[in-house]
């Protein structure tokens, strides 16, 4: 597999491997920041939604989903959380999801996450996560 890729070509395979209703999905580490070496793994990240039936039990649902598999040699890495989780990460102010939601290298994009990037980028983006991202394009 050719480190340039399509990273749309990622979604039959997501959704196979994932069976609830897929809010996003993105390629996260070396790909996004641009400096995949030939034996990177593909690390996917999304956002999914658990049926209501999986709150309504004694049993608290399993809210992160993770698969790791190969592809032509290629490790593929996904890690996915509950829209409850993925929410109350980001109100904690934590970076690595809001890169996640704005990734430019979309898999599956929906109009619910169109929605709650909207919702981020109109003041939802705390000053923490701001200061942090903005130290890092300062540093030299």
């Amino acid at each position: 597999m050719n480190t340039a890729f399509d990273a749309r070509a990622f979604a039959p395979i997501l959704h196979h491997e994932l069976p609830f209703p897929i809010l996003f999905a993105s390629i996260s580490g070396a790909h996004l920041y641009g400096f995949p070496s030939p034996d990177s793994d593909v690390d996917l990240r999304a956002c999914h939604i658990l049926p209501i039936a999986s709150f309504l039990r004694l049993d608290e649902p399993r809210l992160i989903a993770d698969r790791t598999w190969w592809i032509d040699g290629v490790e593929v890495d996904l890690v996915s959380h509950d829209l409850k989780k993925y929410v109350t990460l980001l109100l904690r102010q934590n970076g690595n999801y809001l890169e996640q939601l704005f990734a430019p290298l979309v898999v599956v994009d929906s109009d619910w996450a169109a929605e709650l990037r909207a919702l981020m980028s109109n003041g939802g983006i705390a000053r923490h996560v701001y200061h942090a991202y903005a130290g890092y394009a300062n540093s030299k």
